[in-house]
């Protein structure tokens, strides 16, 4: 019924355009081409169906997780008139089964990680109302400049949809991106967001910690959760292309909080018959704004001292069907790298599925890839396996989450359907990581973080 409601608040607000009497240049004499609803029946409309089960295998006695959750969406996209165009979607997810998601494990106490992301983590009873709009949005288009106001998805390095659960980030706020022939200009002011794992939107001084915070620089829980005060994020990119050369950069500046910079190039050309080689360089730096988002230190999300910096790089080799990459990423000593893991996923050289790099400093990442496109048609297969180096997890300087050093594996195979089933994607997601120092570990620190396996089976159909 919400749904129903808001779409009919957007077809009221693009009547005028619809009924416009059309002129007959020929004889002069007015002709109304399209009344409301043929003119809107001219738009898209797009339908996506999910099924996700994901299931987390703790080492020795610790609880074991599994659930299955499905959904489906709607969406509508109205045609464009003058330069204008309007978009609604909207998602539902239900509980199909669950075993443990919502107990605490009985030896350490810690709470679920991964699955209870698929439906509400404010509220562990809901099962079924798993509903929320997500885009609602004006947009705007003159030549190659785009104007978007309201709900709209976002696409960058570290503010981004984080799309690997059953609904993605959302983001609200005015965008506006132009796109030359062979770069693109973005620029936007966000305000809200809905984030991976909830229904609610919040506005984004609360967002800041409903996610699990971590300690401070002092050893105590951080406290900055409700006691921040911003007003939203300022975002600027840049983006290139040219000639197997690629560029980019970014700049976050979230309102009395935090700036951060970062950029990445990458470079592909011909070694010789079939053979690519592909160079890549990245970085990031980061600064507090003012008192970071409070002026009590035990409330402030990052310490006005606090500069995260950190630098990665790729070399990587394309040959046929395969390609193969060594990635590196190392992160300062002089402070932690810290953005809101609401907001997004850090896109880096070195990132594998289900960990982070965020909180982290004095940290040095070595990952190992390997893509193929099989020789089935539509079947994707990749390989990953790194090594990570954290600080000691009891000093907390460098050290957010307390996250032990550990080794990384993955494994991924993707299958596109073709002609008619085109639009159904079906992928089995393989990960495991092993502590580097398991034998004196407690399982407190162990338990969903490390001597762990988590397995996913998606269905994700797109029509």
């Amino acid at each position: 019924m919400r749904l129903l409601v808001i779409f009919i608040l957007l077809v009221s607000g693009f009547s005028s355009f619809a009924g416009e009497i059309y002129i007959n240049e020929k004889d002069s004499v007015p002709d109304i081409k399209k009344n409301l609803g043929e003119e809107l029946k001219s738009g898209k409309v797009d339908f996506h169906i999910k099924s996700f089960f994901m299931s987390t295998l703790n080492k020795g006695d610790l609880l074991n997780y599994s659930t299955l959750a499905s959904g489906a969406g709607i969406g509508y996209t109205s045609p464009e008139w003058k330069g204008f165009e309007a978009r609604f979607s909207g998602f539902f997810t239900f509980q199909i089964f669950e075993n443990n998601i919502r107990i605490a494990d009985p030896t350490t106490g810690a709470g679920n990680r991964y699955e209870i992301l698929l439906y509400d983590m404010n509220d562990l009873t809901n099962t079924n109302r798993l509903d929320r709009l997500e885009e609602l949005f004006i947009a705007y288009r003159i030549n190659r400049l785009k104007f978007t106001l309201g709900r709209q998805k976002i696409i960058t390095p570290m503010l981004n949809e984080q799309d690997n659960r059953m609904r993605p980030n959302v983001f609200g706020g005015l965008s506006a991106i132009y796109s030359g022939f062979n770069y693109k200009l973005t620029a936007m002011w966000i305000n809200s967001v809905t984030i991976r794992g909830t229904v609610d939107w919040y506005s984004i001084e609360e967002s800041y910690g409903v996610y699990p915070f971590g300690r401070n620089p002092f050893g105590q829980p951080s406290d900055y959760k409700g006691n921040i005060s911003s007003k939203g994020i300022g975002m600027l990119g840049f983006q290139f292309y040219k000639s197997g050369l690629t560029a980019q950069a970014w700049n976050y500046h979230a309102d009395n909080v935090f700036n951060m910079s970062f950029a990445q190039s990458d470079y592909s050309f011909n070694i010789g018959g079939k053979t690519n080689l592909h160079l890549g360089l990245q970085g990031f730096y980061q600064f507090a704004v003012k008192d970071g988002g409070n002026p009590d230190p035990g409330r402030a999300f990052i310490l006005p001292d606090e500069k995260g910096f950190g630098g990665g790089s790729k070399v990587g080799l394309f040959s046929g069907r395969h390609y193969v990459s060594l990635n590196f990423l190392g992160i300062s000593d002089k402070g932690r790298f810290l953005f809101p893991r609401e907001w997004g996923r850090e896109t880096l050289y070195a990132s594998l599925s289900r960990e982070r790099y965020e909180g982290s400093g004095d940290m040095q990442a070595w990952v190992l890839k390997y893509d193929l496109i099989t020789p089935v048609d539509g079947l994707f297969a990749q390989l990953g396996a790194g090594t990570v180096n954290h600080s000691d997890m009891n000093v907390f300087k460098t050290n957010k989450y307390g996250i032990p050093s550990y080794y990384h594996f993955s494994g991924m195979l993707d299958f596109k359907f073709k002609e008619f089933l085109e639009g159904l994607n079906l992928q089995l997601l393989v990960i495991n990581k092993k502590s580097k120092n398991g034998d004196t570990l407690p399982d407190q620190l162990k338990i969903n973080r490390v001597d762990m396996w988590n397995l996913n089976l998606v269905m994700d159909y797109r029509f």
